[in-house]
């Protein structure tokens, strides 16, 4: 994600009308929108938390804020954790597991920081026990905006996934004013680390050797894997973008060992930088006008890094649209469509910057969007030079693809070529600086980083709950499960209790509780382990008041 937060201001004060004026509208039948709240600056992340039943969302700036939605009112927002409780003054990856926090981002100084994993662990008081997952060694930064920037869970909980992003554009030197003389990549960018789910204390070493021989290099070659999401089948996605040359914007299929291309492929194209002599004005996927030109990062540069010895590259998952499939001819420099070329993209219209990541990964919208991902786009679309006034970075952004919208993406592994390929549909449009997305059953919520709003896309449930009575304050923890799940409420006179689980059909799996109960304060926990992995709806009945709600079973 290309950051400047200076730049953003000044364009949020010349442009208010534009920002006012703004409205988010589906694009297909069937789907409703509303604003919930407008939200702080600078937002990067969000999460639900399923205890609280809330959203939450954090702040590069460090802050996290607690969503509140009321039935009726105004929405909102209140600040709970800042840098100054977990430790992390750039704040880029943020997510809940069972109302655990875990987190990532960077420590910057002037030439140099250090990337940093948190979880903080949630207090009866309300509080938080941060606690340290991992520390890298001093590296040399990079711009500020990539460095360790998402972090997600599996859905089992084995392992926590971390991405750090490169310190280059594409490959070339940075010296940050000669305090590293004749740098590009360094042994901890451009990698997905894995750590196992109770990892704390780890200290990841500055070292090619250690690092990748540690046990927690993942993957490789990712460029800046900002969302990383699993889809219904518990299989691992990231979407990265590929700087300032005209090259696709890349959605990956994540795979222990592989290696993705940075800084020698991106978007499917190599990096011309590693044929020398190079001549960037011969260069047509190069803008005249982009950041990168102007500050000479395509410059012949001899010695540029060979290929390691062994690496086969794992392309990007290939987009034959309608959606997000505009590409620059590498020969003439023409904007093409790939569906109207009848061909494919891999993976998005360039300087689009994916993000916001996410899986109907539980079935519970209704078809046609039933099971599918959804992307969003940051940058705002513009003309086929790639300008646009509404960009608070001037070029490049997406050229002649519109942009600022909600894409629906039908993925389909390919046996033929190992990976996966998509169509995909623009359903909504009008965000501005959209930077991530959660899926709460059938509601999509959206949240903008420039002190924009927050979004709540209405999507037609696939699967609906009786309206019946609901017995009040039941709490169901943890949730997702894997073998035990617990039921905690209050009862104020003695009774019957009785727990039913069905399938998503109906169909009734289990009776796991039934018998009488005192009054006061009650924990049920009951065994779940013979259960298949998905969906299923409990019904607590309390003296004849029932409760209903949904336990996810995880392997």
């Amino acid at each position: 994600m290309k950051h400047s937060r200076f730049l953003l201001l000044i364009f949020l004060f010349i442009c208010p009308a534009f920002l006012q004026a703004q409205r988010v509208y589906p694009l297909v039948a069937g789907i409703t929108i509303d604003s919930v709240m407008t939200v702080r600056q600078g937002v990067t992340k969000m999460d639900f938390d399923p205890v609280t039943g809330h959203l939450f969302y954090a702040t590069d700036a460090g802050n996290i804020y607690e969503v509140f939605i009321p039935t009726t009112g105004a929405s909102t927002d209140s600040l709970r954790f800042s840098a100054v409780n977990h430790g992390i003054t750039t704040l880029q990856g943020f997510c809940i597991r069972d109302s655990t926090f875990y987190l990532c981002g960077n420590n910057w100084s002037a030439t140099t920081g250090i990337g940093m994993v948190v979880k903080g662990t949630f207090n009866p008081n309300g509080t938080r026990t941060w606690i340290s997952i991992a520390t890298t060694d001093p590296y040399p930064d990079g711009g500020g905006d990539h460095g360790f920037t998402g972090i997600c869970i599996d859905p089992a909980g084995n392992y926590m996934y971390v991405s750090s992003g490169s310190r280059t554009h594409l490959g070339e030197i940075r010296t940050n004013n000669n305090a590293w003389p004749g740098c590009r990549e360094v042994p901890l960018t451009a990698r997905i680390f894995r750590f196992p789910f109770n990892t704390t204390g780890v200290m990841l070493p500055n070292d090619s050797t250690l690092i990748d021989n540690s046990g927690y290099v993942f993957a490789w070659g990712t460029r800046n894997a900002y969302d990383m999401a699993w889809d219904g089948n518990d299989t691992l996605f990231a979407v990265d973008n590929s700087g300032e040359r005209d090259d696709p914007e890349e959605l990956n299929w994540l795979r222990e060992g592989k290696h993705y291309g940075f800084p020698w492929r991106m978007g499917g194209n190599y990096n011309p930088l590693m044929n020398s002599p190079y001549n960037v004005n011969q260069d047509p996927l190069v803008n005249h006008l982009s950041g990168g030109y102007i500050a000479g990062w395509f410059a012949d540069v001899p010695g540029f890094p060979l290929v390691p010895t062994g690496v086969t590259f794992t392309d990007p998952v290939r987009n034959y649209g309608v959606a997000a499939d505009f590409y620059r001819d590498s020969i003439t420099g023409n904007v093409k469509n790939a569906s109207d070329e009848g061909t494919y993209i891999t993976s998005f219209t360039s300087h689009r910057s994916p993000l916001g990541l996410v899986f109907d990964r539980d079935s519970m919208i209704a078809a046609p969007f039933r099971g599918d991902g959804f992307i969003l786009s940051f940058m705002p679309g513009g003309d086929s030079t790639g300008y646009t006034p509404f960009s608070p970075w001037g070029s490049p952004c997406p050229f002649v693809d519109p942009s600022r919208e909600l894409v629906q993406m039908k993925l389909t592994y390919n046996a033929g070529i190992d990976n996966y390929t998509m169509t995909t549909a623009n359903i909504v449009t009008g965000f501005y600086l959209p930077v991530d997305a959660e899926l709460v059953g059938n509601v999509l919520y959206v949240i903008e980083n420039g002190g924009g709003d927050l979004w709540r896309i209405n999507f037609p449930p696939y699967l609906t709950v009786p309206e019946i009575p609901q017995y009040p304050g039941i709490v169901v923890y943890p949730n997702p499960a894997q073998n035990t799940v617990s039921f905690s409420f209050h009862c104020e006179v003695s009774g019957s209790a009785k727990i039913t689980i069905t399938d998503a059909q109906g169909k009734i799996v289990s009776v796991p509780f039934e018998q009488n109960i005192s009054s006061g304060s009650q924990n049920i926990t009951v065994d779940i382990s013979a259960l298949s992995k998905g969906i299923y709806f409990y019904t607590i009945m309390v003296n004849g008041v029932s409760s209903v709600g949904k336990i996810t079973k995880a392997l």
